[in-house]
């Protein structure tokens, strides 16, 4: 990569690359129950993945993300 000479537009457009592969790796395994494509509020996997994205943007830590969407996930599915 060293070698190659890049245009600055196209290493803005890189920095771009993790946060969608990591969307398109997680985006199906919450919005996919079951084989079927399911956003509503009885989706466990939603509210886990909504509860991450909160700590996340509040802490910047990932193991309290991790947690937490492992907590939430666990207790909406032991009480819904």
């Amino acid at each position: 990569g060293r070698h190659l000479a890049l245009s600055p537009r196209f290493q803005t457009l890189l920095r771009y690359v993790p946060s969608a592969v990591l969307t398109a790796l997680i985006a199906p395994e919450i919005l996919i129950r079951h084989g079927v494509f399911d956003p509503g509020p009885a989706n466990p996997r939603l509210w886990a993945g909504a509860a991450a994205v909160l700590v996340a943007f509040l802490s910047r830590n990932v193991l309290a993300t991790i947690a937490s969407g492992m907590l939430v996930l666990w207790l909406v599915q032991r009480f819904l």
